[in-house]
């Protein structure tokens, strides 16, 4: 008896994202239809401190400002100014404690 052999399909890194590509005004971009993460924060970028390799972004949330730092590359490629809007997402395995006082 003759098995058939199946293919297995793999996703690619846009579906295990959960990104789509789409066309607009020419350019090739890639749009957010879901993601884990559950902290996220949306504001607008409030100042860039930039650097060779990487840069600061400040970004301003109704929750208060929140700090990451990023590739300059990434900035350019997502032409990141003061004043775009953003999502901040926050993912973190783990959490330190500091005492204060």
């Amino acid at each position: 008896m003759n098995k058939a052999i199946s293919t297995i399909q793999y996703p690619t890194n846009t579906q295990l994202l959960g990104l789509s590509t789409n066309n607009i005004k020419g350019e090739k971009v890639m749009a957010l239809i879901a993601i884990n993460v559950r902290n996220q924060l949306r504001g607008n970028i409030k100042a860039i401190v930039w650097g060779d390799v990487v840069s600061e972004i400040e970004v301003e949330t109704a929750a208060g400002n929140v700090t990451s730092v990023i590739t300059t590359r990434s900035i350019k490629e997502l032409k990141l100014e003061i004043g775009t809007e953003v999502l901040a997402l926050v993912k973190a395995t783990d959490v330190s404690i500091a005492k204060l006082n």
